[in-house]
Order: C-alpha cells, then structure tokens, then sequence
C-alpha cells in the first residue's frame, strides 16, 4: 500500500512512518527537506495548506506510485491559559494549523480520487481525547477537534470516491514530551496506534467513520 503522511516530520507521524514501512511505502509531505534519514520519502510542499493540489503536482514530479491511503497528523498540542484569556489571534492560530489542514489533507484525497490512478482512495485523520472533552488549558484543540468529526461526516456524505475515517487515541501517545504525565496518566504506545492505524486502512468497511483507541 502507498500512504502519504500528512505531519509526517511531527511525533506521531514520525512514529507512524517507523512502524508502517516495512510494509508499506509511506510517502511524508513536508515543509522543509528533512536534515536526517526519514522512514518516508519526503516530498517537499512548503504550501500544502494554501494550495492542496500542489501536493498533487509534486507526487507527479517525483513518479510517485498510485496513493492507496492518506493519514492527516496535523495540528498543535499545548496546555496553556484558558482558551478565551488567549485571545482571537491565538484561536486563529490554532485553527490554521490544526482544522485547516485537516481540510487540506481532505481536499487532496478528492483530488487524488479524481485523478482515479487507484481504487477508492481511504483517508484517516487522527484525533484525540481532547475532541470529547473540554479540555482545560487547551480548549481550542477541544473545539476543533470535535469539529475534525463533523468534518469528516460531511466530506464522506458528499462522495463516493473516498473512504473516510478517523481515530481517536483516547490517551496521551507514549514519547511526546508535550504530554502532562504526572500522576500516573496512562499512554498508549506508538505501535498500538499503528496497529490500529493499519486495522482501519486494511479492512476500512467494518470500522464506523469514528473509532476509538482507549488504553
């Protein structure tokens, strides 16, 4: 299976990469060349967000083979003050890098399905517990990630080119040092998020458009 990472330079994408790619060839589209060995090949769009189709025309210039699944890993993580104390520059902020891209990375699976060089294109977005909780600290994460939901519900009702799901990792993901883990928090570890990725992008009819991964 081809797969292209969105935010595949981030933690969780890096991870993913990791895991996938002794099975699979995963292609990262990044904003910048990538200064170590990557487990993807990246593919430099520094622009993906504004212009989604040049993702497109760059996997035409690099002969990338036919893409079978896209996974979007995008967005911000933070606890700060209260989401209204951070004021409407910093919601914007967090919507530009987190539901904006989101959409994006929904825009190039469309556009890959039109290109109609594979058989029905599988998207999953990864979510988090943040998207059913209010959460202190870091309340525009909250809202944009039950928005990621409902965007998803509506890309999938308006085609039938594109399978569209999304995870939920119902806990912080093992590694990342932006997590609070004090107090004993459990995490879930990177491979059981690959290993559920790869449940959803192999047998994707038999998962809803949300699932959740708990501990």
């Amino acid at each position: 299976m081809h797969i292209v990472i969105f935010g595949a330079s981030g933690h969780v994408g890096t991870g993913l990469a990791k895991q996938l790619s002794p099975e699979h060839h995963i292609t990262g589209i990044v904003r910048s060349q990538p200064e170590d060995e990557t487990a993807y090949r990246p593919v430099v769009v520094p622009d993906w967000v504004d212009r989604p189709q040049a993702v497109i025309e760059a996997l035409k210039k690099v002969d990338a083979p036919p893409v079978d699944a896209v996974i979007a890993t995008v967005g911000g993580w933070y606890v700060d003050i209260s989401m209204i104390d951070r004021g409407i520059d910093s919601f914007d902020a967090d919507y530009s890098s987190y539901l904006r891209g989101h959409f994006a990375a929904c825009a190039v699976s469309e556009a890959l399905a039109e290109e109609g060089r594979s058989d029905r294109v599988r998207h999953l977005a990864l979510n988090g517990v943040a998207s059913v909780e209010a959460c202190v600290g870091s309340g525009a994460i909250s809202v944009f990630g039950a928005a990621q939901e409902m965007l998803l519900r509506v890309a999938a009702a308006e085609t039938d080119s594109v399978y569209y799901r999304e995870l939920k990792v119902m806990a912080p993901i093992g590694g990342d040092d932006r997590n609070d883990l004090s107090g004993g928090v459990e995490t879930i570890s990177l491979p059981a998020v690959a290993e559920a990725v790869s449940s959803v992008l192999s047998r994707t009819d038999e998962h809803e458009i949300s699932t959740q991964l708990g501990v």
